[in-house]
């Protein structure tokens, strides 16, 4: 069932046609894609971090401010980072709780 054009102010408005049929392009290939197949050079990410990013699953944490910020002192007092430091505590809270699945997704070298 075809919807009434809405009225404003007392004011009718006329139903717009639909255009004339122009010739289809063909589709565009969607941009994950396109993206997957681009060569390495003109992507900005090294290898490893790309395909690293490809075999894992993103998780999102909010920290307070003041411990992100005692995270990251203490990552670089430990010459590491902060992303080691926080899957080393998944990996060993995950340890305690019985559970084998991998964590940590290991970077493949090209």
């Amino acid at each position: 069932m075809a919807r009434k054009p809405p009225v404003y102010a007392a004011v009718e408005l006329e139903p717009v046609a639909p255009p004339a049929a122009a010739p289809q392009p063909e589709p565009a290939m969607p941009r994950a894609k396109e993206a997957a197949e681009a060569p390495a050079a003109r992507r900005g990410r090294p290898p490893a971090v790309r395909s690293m990013r490809d075999a894992a699953s993103p998780v999102m944490l909010y920290l307070h401010p003041a411990g992100h910020k005692a995270l990251k002192r203490y990552a670089l007092e430990q010459d590491g980072k902060v992303h080691d430091l926080l899957i080393q505590a998944v990996e060993e809270w995950a340890k305690r709780k019985g559970l084998r699945e991998p964590m940590r997704v290991e970077a493949e070298r090209e």
